[in-house]
């Protein structure tokens, strides 16, 4: 396991520790009562009675110079509105207001129900049974929903490109594992078939609202009559834009779907245009019930139908309830909340609005319908070593600081590891977004996501020592790091980051790169000293028209050119759009760069004139500096030698390796700030890219987990079907799976490699007693690796003769 130790300039006192014994204290426990003193003896129940309470005091006495906190003790505490923080609840610098776990206890906000396994019990309706299929025939549970007080699940959809957002419906969870609402295929999707009738297209201005309608192109529809909330999902129309809308019409005769509405860019031909394979699966079938882990909700009857992935009488089974944010603070200054875990809601987690100070640290989110974490305005708020994943939006969307005096905001998103972002609302929707200026993106292990993993708009941002792999899953046209549309864009860095396996999953269209300037951007970026192994189907840097960032100091290793685009032309074009207008036929209707350049901000005076001077150099004089590169090396799949050691993603330079070597002369890279001089190549600190531990962060191995069942000590199994389920370690990519005739598993029988969290036996001998143990690996990442067994086995299982 790589350990390292991260060394950062803190923001303000006490930002990579923990707060120290505070002088105010308030206690709350899942049994306690808000008539108590919130004392550790007598502890309050609410955190509302909590805050009132600091409230008061802080009315009274002001904030001490050590603080104060509020301590929730361990155990799961519902939330059915928002905890609220105001500006009568800050602390000061260096006194900070904290809402934190009690030591070594965990502590869940859960913003939904926990379910009790039992009221789950066979579908014996004949009328529902006939539409389930022949291998869901028996397997399929319910619960009656509004027994339970559960009136209102939500609405399904629409969502997805240029539609209002919306809260995902209610949602089922077992073990902490979204499970899956029933569809067709059950993995990846089908091509449409031919399109009749595109539909209205509102990007183009066409509010006439028609329907598409288009061959639905397999015979699986005919099972689909009865279903009055069928929905499809996927690429429509454009490359970029994912949808998911409600199907009005099966007609089985001509074999066609109409839409309910249009989608935002119709529905287009496969292979047209720009060669754009649009492709769908459908949703919301009752009728799809097939795999282990789907479910369905029947919204008019309110019971939910669930084909369990393993028995549940262990399991912890919930459903997302709330629809609102779960904290928020507003003009809050000098609020930290630490060690939480806020899960199993439909809305959003964080959002700080305003204020200064504020840092949410050593938290794990997961489970959300929405956002995360928000911050929107305020300064130097910031998100630390938290696990983040498994939400329906963008998982942190950070904005702030002042574009027009080029203010920064001092924001920061650093140690934490984020992945799967956006289940529900599809592309455009990355790991981290951020927007304004002076924000920094740092250390963070960035994966696993159909999407991007960071958007960016502004200025003076810096994006580095991240790793990011595995994003762009399902979406062509666009990089992991995503910019474009703007050229007052300036003045950010891009350095020291680690990319590797980022492929395109799609035949044909643009594809996708590690690095996307979209749109005509114009000196956008320092891209410095990151490290590309295979990454990019087209290039590894893309731009989409204009160029001029600084590409300076970076490796490249088994993947596509260094650079896309870029060249004089494109410049020249996107100068020609900054003295264009929207109304100019040579420029692209929707760029609208003469307000975003003299509106907006304005570059022809300060600060903008003097901070980005071959900006101003460029729009006055429509003069073109090109793309400036140098002291890039791209190596092939055979040209290894370079490094450490690849095959453990080591890409270390070998004290020996001539790129260490290079020297680039008479390099002229205003960006840079390099005026015709000769600049040898800089070492790459390969070591400190990714995550990194610190007070919140203090382990880089999978997280802990327990074996489920079959209970340790059963016996009378089938030999030739055991079912072994066991907890996930949330962050791990695999487990191994040891099957031993011996307690001490030496005599293994079994050692596999799944992905799931469970694995079915069908080759053990009749009347033999097993061992059984799984270790969860992570084994994707260079700077979180490691393994870990399930901390109470191995357990024993009996088969029967």
């Amino acid at each position: 396991m790589l350990i390292r130790i991260l060394v950062v300039l803190v923001l303000f006192a006490g930002a990579i520790s923990p707060s120290p014994a505070l002088g105010w204290e308030w206690f709350v426990a899942t049994d306690g009562d808000d008539a108590n003193l919130g004392t550790r003896q007598a502890p309050f129940r609410t955190i509302e009675r909590a805050r009132d309470a600091m409230r008061d005091r802080i009315a009274a006495d002001g904030v001490p110079e050590s603080g104060s906190q509020i301590v929730l003790r361990g155990g799961r505490y519902f939330r059915s509105q928002t905890l609220n923080f105001g500006q009568q609840d800050s602390g000061r610098e260096g006194a900070p207001v904290v809402l934190r776990a009690a030591e070594g206890e965990t502590v869940y906000l859960d913003g939904g129900r926990v379910l009790d396994p039992s009221i789950f019990v066979p579908v014996t309706d004949a009328a529902i049974m006939a539409r389930l299929t022949d291998a869901a025939s028996g397997r399929v549970l319910q619960a009656d929903l509004r027994e339970l007080g559960i009136p209102d699940t939500g609405p399904f959809g629409p969502r997805g490109w240029g539609r209002p957002r919306i809260p995902p419906p209610l949602e089922l969870f077992v073990d902490g594992v979204p499970q899956t609402v029933a569809r067709w295929p059950n993995t990846g999707h089908v091509p449409l078939g031919k399109v009749l009738e595109s539909g209205s297209v509102p990007r183009r201005g066409e509010q006439d609202g028609r329907s598409a309608v288009f061959h639905y192109n397999t015979s699986r529809a005919a099972r689909w009559a009865e279903a009055d909330e069928l929905f499809i999902s996927g690429i429509l129309g454009v490359s970029w834009a994912h949808d998911t809308i409600r199907i009005a019409e099966i007609d089985l005769e001509r074999e066609t779907f109409t839409t309910d509405g249009p989608s935002h860019y119709g529905v287009a031909q496969p292979g047209s245009p720009a060669n754009v394979q649009t492709f769908y699966h459908a949703v919301n079938l009752l009728e799809e019930i097939e795999v282990p882990g789907e479910y369905y909700v029947d919204r008019k009857a309110g019971v939910l139908y669930f084909l369990p992935p393993y028995p549940l009488d262990r399991s912890l089974v919930q459903v997302s309830l709330l629809t609102d944010v779960m904290i928020r603070a507003r003009d809050a200054s000098y609020l930290e909340i630490q060690g939480l875990v806020l899960e199993n809601s439909r809305g959003q987690g964080i959002v700080i609005e305003g204020g200064r100070g504020c840092r949410l640290a050593g938290c794990t989110l997961r489970n959300l319908g929405q956002e995360a974490v928000r911050i929107v305005g305020g300064t130097r708020h910031g998100v630390q070593s938290c696990d983040i994943y498994q939400v329906g939006a963008g998982a942190v969307t950070v904005s702030g600081g002042d574009r027009k005096q080029l203010i920064p905001a001092e924001h920061f998103v650093r140690n934490c590891d984020i992945r799967r972002s956006g289940r529900w609302t599809g592309h455009y929707h990355p790991l981290i977004s951020a927007a304004g200026v002076g924000i920094t993106i740092q250390h963070n292990h960035l994966h696993d996501s159909d999407h991007q993993a960071i958007t960016f708009s502004g200025n003076e941002h810096v994006i580095e020592r991240n790793e990011v792999h595995h994003v762009l899953q399902d979406i062509s046209d666009m990089g992991s790091i995503y910019i474009g549309r703007n050229p007052s864009f300036c003045g950010n860095v891009i350095r020291y980051n680690f990319f590797h396996h980022l492929f395109h999953p799609h035949e044909g269209g643009p594809g996708t790169q590690a690095i996307f300037f979209d749109d005509d951007t114009l000196y956008v970026a320092r891209v410095f000293g990151n490290v590309f192994y295979r990454t990019g189907s087209t290039g590894v840097i893309k731009f989409n028209g204009g160029g001029g960032a600084s590409i300076a100091n970076n490796i490249a290793i088994d993947s596509p050119r260094l650079i896309q685009g870029g060249h004089s032309a494109h410049v020249d074009r996107a100068i020609r759009f900054m003295h264009g207008s929207d109304t100019d036929p040579s420029a692209f209707t929707g760029r609208g760069f003469v307000p975003k350049i003299t509106q907006e901000v304005d570059i022809r005076r300060d600060p903008y004139r003097s901070r980005y001077p071959y900006l101003y150099d460029t729009y006055a004089n429509k003069f073109n500096y090109g793309t400036p590169s140098w002291n890039n090396y791209e190596a092939s799949a055979d040209d290894l030698d370079h490094f450490v050691d690849p095959a453990e993603l080591d890409f270390t330079l070998r004290p020996d390796s001539p790129i260490l070597n290079m020297v680039a002369e008479d390099v002229v890279d205003r960006v840079h700030g390099a005026e015709g001089e000769s600049i040898a190549f800089q070492p790459i600190p390969f070591d400190t890219m990714g995550l990194t531990q610190d007070t919140f962060r203090q382990e880089l191995s999978p997280f802990a987990f327990r074996l489920l069942g079959p209970a340790d000590g059963a016996d009378g199994l089938p030999a030739d079907r055991v079912q072994l389920w066991w907890q996930p370690a949330h962050n791990a990519d695999v487990y191994r799976v040891a099957v031993a005739t011996d307690n001490q598993m030496v005599d293994k029988v079994i050692d596999q490699v799944v992905e799931d969290n469970t694995m079915t036996l069908d080759e053990l001998e009749p009347g033999q007693t097993y061992y059984w143990q799984v270790q969860a690996e992570v084994n994707r990442s260079r700077s979180n690796r490691g393994q870990r067994p399930a901390a109470d086995g191995p357990w024993r299982l009996t088969t029967s003769d």
